[in-house]
């Protein structure tokens, strides 16, 4: 009977294994084509630059706007909320804006100039708000 127990689990394991590797080569399959996708993906932007710069146009000039506030403070690693006009508002910021304002205490009078960028979600279109300059009043 033990003979037998081993037999199976031998088999068992065996089995076991080949379905790994037949799991594993066909995971490298779908690796094969993406990569094989990546490099015609890469050779459509070359094919289009001139849609590229029409696109970026718009967004490489958007307006900036302007306003003033208290800086409430950090939110997380990118983003800061300044009590304005409106209310409390959260706003994206850059790596080098966070090293200016992370000493700064609550409620320091600020101003600062921002853009507004439209995004696409599952739930419509979303506005982000970035800093671009801030500095205290």
């Amino acid at each position: 009977m033990k003979k037998r127990n081993r037999m199976t689990m031998t088999l068992g394991a065996a089995l076991l294994a080949l379905a790994l590797v037949g799991t594993a080569c066909s995971d490298n399959g779908n690796s094969g084509s993406s990569p094989s996708a990546s490099p015609s993906a890469s050779a459509s932007p070359p094919a289009s630059p001139t849609s590229d710069t029409e696109n970026q146009s718009p967004p490489a000039s958007p307006e900036q706007f302007e306003g003033t506030g208290n800086f409430v403070g950090l939110q997380d690693s990118h983003s800061v909320e300044i009590d304005t006009d409106q209310g409390p508002a959260g706003f994206q910021v850059s790596p080098e804006i966070v090293d200016k304002v992370g000493s700064w205490e609550e409620n320091t009078p600020v101003k600062f100039q921002y853009i507004v960028e439209k995004m696409e979600g599952d739930a419509g279109t979303l506005e982000q708000k970035t800093i671009v300059s801030i500095d205290k009043q």
